[in-house]
């Protein structure tokens, strides 16, 4: 059992890179983790882990010897908890980190059915889009849209995501074609900013078999995707954004999808969580269920028409917004 404890010390310092932080999910002192390492370095007669002031590395030896201690409690954990969830029913709090828009059109309104199937679970919902740091915020599940660049989270692929491009009719009536890509230069665009990062997101579309980045010229920078659509109705450009937020306003006549014809692919949507080890049933259950629910259907592709331009001209316009 000591060298199992040894083991269990050495992952959770190798994953957090620190004492101080192994120890608060062990419940025990910084210096019992770091001494159980050092009994595990000692029966081996390897060094584990480089130590700093600072922080906590892996050796070469030690980032081999943690895969396989990774992949034993892994194996532990999942039988452990297999055992322990026959006959426990789902409890507890659970946290759960939803983009704003998404959470409100597509989960909220399905929770009553998650909640009555397990009435002693408390759920905490954060509805934004700020990229949550699971481990430090206390959060179980996060649902995420984009490719995931975080090797250390748990992803279970949930649905997809379409982005569109919209005006308003009243725009385009008294705006230039937009037909191709290169017409984009001539238009009011607005832009989406991500409010963690400040950075702008580009523009995606899908030409020639191949998807293309644009960011165009901005007139309006905006970090909240349900006021670019209401910045649309208003006429005040073109946006892109997903589909799941243009669905009303376009079923209303208020908006009409643009350069339909090369929308981009879909993006995937993820839930993530932090690890398969002590996963508790509230956690496993909620991912379970989100599985089971459709995602946002894609609304059809609608051409608006445009003045006709031929496709050598449209390839023309196409290599001049990628330059």
């Amino acid at each position: 059992m000591d060298q199992l404890t040894g083991i269990l010390a050495f992952v959770r310092t190798a994953e957090s890179r620190s004492f101080a932080q192994a120890a608060r999910l062990l419940d025990v002192t910084p210096s019992g983790v770091s001494k159980s390492v050092a009994r595990l370095e000692t029966q081996l007669g390897l060094r584990l882990l480089h130590r700093t002031t600072r922080q906590v590395s892996l050796t070469d030896d030690g980032a081999v010897f943690f895969e396989h201690c990774r992949r034993l409690l892994d194996d532990f954990d999942a039988a452990r908890s297999l055992m322990s969830d026959r006959g426990a029913a789902p409890s507890g709090r659970l946290r759960v980190s939803v983009p704003s828009t998404l959470g409100k059109l597509f989960v909220v309104p399905r929770l009553p059915q998650f909640l009555a199937a397990r009435p002693d679970v408390t759920l905490e919902l954060d509805l934004s889009d700020r990229q949550v740091a699971l481990v430090d915020e206390r959060v179980d599940v996060a649902v995420r849209i984009g490719t995931l660049v975080d090797s250390s989270l748990v992803a279970r692929p949930l649905w997809t995501q379409q982005v569109v491009t919209i005006a308003s009719p009243g725009y385009l009536q008294d705006s230039a074609a937009l037909a191709t890509l290169g017409d984009l230069a001539r238009h009011r665009c607005l832009s989406f900013r991500w409010p963690t990062t400040g950075r702008e997101r580009p523009w995606m579309f899908r030409c020639d078999g191949r998807t293309v980045q644009l960011r165009p010229r901005v007139y309006m920078m905006l970090d909240e995707g349900e006021a670019m659509v209401v910045a649309v109705r208003a006429g005040l450009g073109v946006a892109q954004v997903p589909d799941y937020m243009a669905a009303d306003a376009i079923d209303r006549g208020e908006a009409v999808e643009v350069l339909a014809g090369i929308r981009p692919p879909p993006t995937p949507i993820n839930a993530v969580y932090a690890s398969q080890r002590n996963l508790p049933a509230r956690t496993r259950a909620f991912v379970d269920w989100l599985a089971t629910l459709s995602g946002p259907a894609p609304l059809p592709v609608v051409r608006v028409p445009a003045p006709g331009r031929s496709r050598s001209a449209s390839r023309g316009a196409l290599r001049s917004a990628e330059t």
